[in-house]
């Protein structure tokens, strides 16, 4: 049968554990008190893929697949319309907007001069202003560019100052924070975490990792300051390394290196971050490693490490009790509490469809970027 929209949305029959859907509306699906969770992902009839946006309610154990003409990499809120989010396709020129509400993608829109996304963006604190991180094609060169944020015309573009950006964070002071993740052969430009100040658009620090062989890939700068940064190997070697790296807030930044145990299992890229702030506890996922890991911001070291098939997204439940990750070939999510960081068995849920490389909590988001309108 092929995969057409019809046969596609007869997806939308099956839950989580397997058995048939309880019939809900959107407005109970979207419970603003319930974790609901946004990632991308496909569905496959075993001849044709299609990718979507996975939307899953965990308390209910129920999701909404909207079709998508890409698999969405980062997934972020419009913070003046809740039900507005705009998805990414990681290092391609593609993005769409996304109503959740009535479940369709409802308009495309694409680079220019042939820049490419990086697959992450975010607005600014009104939301008037859409900052996309790009490349300049084979160049690498990067470049932010500010668009309106209702239309996505471009305003105006200036350098991340540094090679192929990809991660980017806004933070409550107006300053843009970019991970750029690439080297030139001089070695003139090396990986770093820059912050410009947006009122300027002038660089007001740059950070840098003493090992070289690591990229500032993905990170997160918490509420008290502090920044973990998750890493791939700049090099792309088999056995190579990722890397974790904290800086807490007005000291120096560590990339961790002990135990040698964990470190030499971390092969490949570092992706996901969550962190727990109640403990200081920073839990990243290693895909490529089969590993999760969790770190003490507080004390720059191990406080645990486990193995787990194919770990991607991560984020934290409303209540902040429990992490929960995406992980496996045949995705599935499963809950560890933050006291003891143990998986909960009979909290797994399977199939999910979310094989996305992030996991937005899109419940807890909306208390960060419209705390007076959760309910709006």
């Amino acid at each position: 049968m092929p995969l057409n929209r019809r046969n596609f949305l007869k997806a939308l029959s099956v839950s989580l554990t397997g058995n048939a859907l309880l019939a809900c509306t959107h407005k109970q699906f979207f419970n603003p008190d319930e974790d609901i969770l946004l990632s991308g992902g496909s569905v496959s009839d075993g001849t044709e893929t299609q990718d979507a946006l996975i939307v899953l309610n965990l308390a209910r154990q129920e999701k909404r697949l909207i079709e998508t003409p890409f698999l969405p990499h980062e997934i972020i809120i419009d913070p003046g319309d809740k039900y507005r989010v705009l998805c990414f396709k990681k290092n391609a020129g593609n993005a769409c907007e996304v109503n959740l509400q009535t479940q369709e993608v409802t308009r495309l829109f694409h680079t220019e001069n042939d820049h490419l996304f990086s697959g992450h963006a975010c607005f600014s604190k009104e939301g008037k202003k859409l900052y996309t991180v790009e490349s300049a094609g084979d160049k690498i060169q990067g470049s932010v560019v500010i668009r309106d944020g209702k239309t996505f015309q471009r305003i105006t573009t200036f350098p991340s100052l540094g090679l192929k950006p990809h991660d980017c964070q806004i933070t409550d002071d107006n300053i843009l924070l970019i991970s750029n993740t690439g080297k030139s052969e001089s070695s003139f430009h090396q990986p770093s975490l820059i912050a410009i100040d947006l009122a300027t658009e002038k660089l007001t620090e740059r950070i840098s990792l003493k090992n070289k062989n690591l990229d500032c890939g993905h990170f997160t700068k918490t509420e008290n300051g502090n920044i973990v940064i998750a890493s791939a190997p700049v090099a792309e070697k088999e056995d190579d390394k990722g890397g974790v790296s904290i800086r807490r807030h007005g000291d120096k930044i560590t990339t961790m290196t002990e135990p040698e145990l964990v470190i030499q299992r971390m092969t490949g890229e570092a992706l996901g971050i969550a962190v727990d702030q109640q403990r200081d506890v920073a839990a990243i996922t290693h895909p490529d490693a089969n590993l999760i890991t969790f770190w003490s911001i507080k004390n720059n070291k191990i406080i645990k490490a486990f193995g787990m098939e194919n770990p991607r997204g991560i984020c934290l439940t409303l209540d902040k009790k429990y992490f929960v990750i995406s992980f496996a070939d045949r995705p599935a999510m499963v809950k560890i509490p933050t006291t003891d960081l143990t998986p909960l068995k009979d909290s797994m849920v399977q199939p999910t469809l979310a094989s996305g490389e992030h996991l937005l909590n899109w419940s807890q988001s909306l208390r960060e970027i419209m705390p007076t309108r959760v309910y709006g």
